[in-house]
């Protein structure tokens, strides 16, 4: 094996770490910390302290779980693709959005927190993290996908201290969810899957040496009560246990370890299975000022579902007179003069139906754009994840000593406030979180968030989007001791519409069917 490959590979035991998440329960002991690892039977722990998400989440410092609106909300609530926001009001509506973050290449970044320089490869995508998504949404019935693509590049530095990227790692989560709202979406409820998988290929390789896939489940809900500025959230997701498949050049040897050999002629083991832990995130939100936060959700169909009763019971009456008369014809002329008669009454009833239906389209957008003023909102959540047990750091592949990782449960309070209203095309938010640190050798640090949205322009993507589809710029960005990350957003602007109040028929109401 070239010293290139070796060291390749001696990485790659590092980035299995970030990796997909694998076996919870790693079979043997490990030596205490500085010891050297000498056994390919422990874990590698995935947890993820910074926040790594769109510019939304990330500006509120995570502080998401009660909000849940739009497909921002899917990494942190699978209830978040049946929550309907204020200003959606139509039967079916659909959320996307494809947000990307790059991660500090500071050559004394700490990335994992623990205690030790993270070495990353000197190249645009060293260290790189995507986040398309797309929420369909029908009545209080909703479904989301949405994928957490991570790609890492890590290196190792050389005698003459330069550094150069020795494996690539590419992992992708993919969430799947189901939500449905109830008491006019009131309540919201989710489950779904998350799919988790890793794979690892040498950087003069092409093909992958080592993968890793597993599934989990995901839990919860989000109360949003009318006209009460409060939201609450909680979400619930399970471990995934992954299970590791290898190519003939990597496979166990006749002690059932992962052993490859460094250019320095020293074995470095590879772990049998990486770890996602459990966690539970939980929190609220409340708002303040003259826009609501949860103000009562109809769609345009319930707005004039008297109406559309009663063209039901005029249809229902007008087949059986047409029947009646049809009978009755004493001619083909009459037959035809009768249906002719008949056919326009219903054409002109099913107009004046469109024609209530568009007025009452026209006075929810305009009530909408009322109610899109200044408001201040407030949300704070708590993340608890889980232990890890035999499982170590991604340093520790790496360096080939024991650093414990994931040995306790830990909580990361976070608190965050956005404001918007003041200007129609900028909305603003700020926040802070605390991240634990899962190794003994290091301590938790606090980080600061910021970011803000930029109103843009109409854009139907050459037709592949609706004529009225407005996009919006956001941008978010994270800094703690020895770390900070920056990235931006592709998403809808809402409410879509513009300001339709001066459409309206004189003295008429924009409340009036919105009660």
């Amino acid at each position: 094996m070239s010293a290139l490959r070796s060291k390749a590979a001696a990485s790659f035991v590092a980035l299995s770490v970030f990796a997909c998440a694998a076996r919870v329960h790693a079979g043997g002991p490990l030596p205490p910390n500085g010891a050297p690892i000498q056994t390919s039977q422990y874990s590698i722990d995935l947890f993820s302290g910074p926040i790594f998400a769109g510019s939304r989440i990330t500006g509120l410092a995570g502080a998401y779980v009660a909000i849940s609106e739009d497909v921002d909300g899917d990494q942190q609530n699978p209830a978040a693709p049946g929550v309907r926001p204020f200003f959606s009001y139509n039967n079916f509506d659909y959320w996307i959005g494809f947000g990307l973050t790059f991660p500090a290449t500071l050559q004394n970044t700490d990335f994992f927190n623990s205690g030790s320089t993270t070495h990353i490869a000197n190249s645009p995508d060293s260290f790189v993290f995507l986040t398309p998504a797309l929420n369909l949404q029908w009545g209080d019935f909703g479904i989301g996908v949405n994928i957490e693509l991570q790609h890492y590049a890590l290196s190792e530095p050389t005698t003459m201290g330069e550094r150069f990227a020795s494996i690539s790692a590419t992992i992708p989560t993919t969430h799947f969810q189901v939500a449905r709202g109830f008491e006019h979406n009131q309540l919201v409820i989710g489950a779904g899957i998350r799919l988790a998988s890793m794979s690892v290929r040498p950087a003069e390789q092409t093909r992958a040496v080592f993968t890793s896939s597993g599934t989990g489940v995901e839990l919860g809900g989000v109360f949003k009560p009318e006209n009460v500025p409060l939201r609450l959230g909680v979400a619930f997701r399970t471990a995934i246990v992954t299970e590791a498949t290898y190519r003939d050049s990597l496979l166990p040897d006749q002690n059932g370890d992962l052993v490859v050999t460094a250019s320095n002629g020293t074995p470095v083991y590879l772990p049998k299975s990486v770890a996602l832990p459990w966690d539970f995130n939980f929190g609220f939100t409340v708002q303040f000022g003259p826009r609501p936060l949860n103000p009562p959700w109809r769609t345009t169909s319930e707005l004039i579902e008297r109406r559309t009763l009663e063209y039901r019971i005029r249809e229902l009456d007008r087949q059986v007179a047409r029947r009646r008369a049809l009978a009755e014809a004493k001619s083909k002329e009459e037959d035809l003069e009768i249906r002719r008669q008949y056919d326009a009454e219903e054409l002109a009833d099913q107009k004046a139906l469109d024609s209530e239906l568009d007025q009452a389209r026209l006075i929810v957008e305009a009530s909408l754009t009322a109610m899109n003023r200044f408001y201040v909102q407030v949300s704070g959540a708590m993340l608890v994840s889980g232990p890890v047990d035999q499982a170590v750091g991604v340093e520790s592949l790496v360096s080939q000593t024991v650093n414990r990782s994931g040995q306790r449960t830990v909580g990361s309070p976070r608190i965050g406030v956005e404001s918007g209203g003041f200007l129609p095309w900028l909305r603003v938010r700020g926040g802070s979180y605390l991240e634990p640190t899962r190794f003994d050798g290091s301590t938790a640090r606090v980080h600061a968030t910021a970011g803000f949205d930029i109103k843009l322009v109409k854009w139907n993507v050459f037709g592949a989007w609706p004529d009225d589809y407005l996009w919006r710029l956001g941008v978010g960005g994270d800094v703690s001791r020895q770390y900070y990350t920056w990235g931006f957003t592709i998403a809808g602007w809402y409410p879509r519409h513009a300001d339709a109040t001066e459409l309206l028929p004189a003295g008429q109401s924009p409340s009036s069917l919105l009660k």
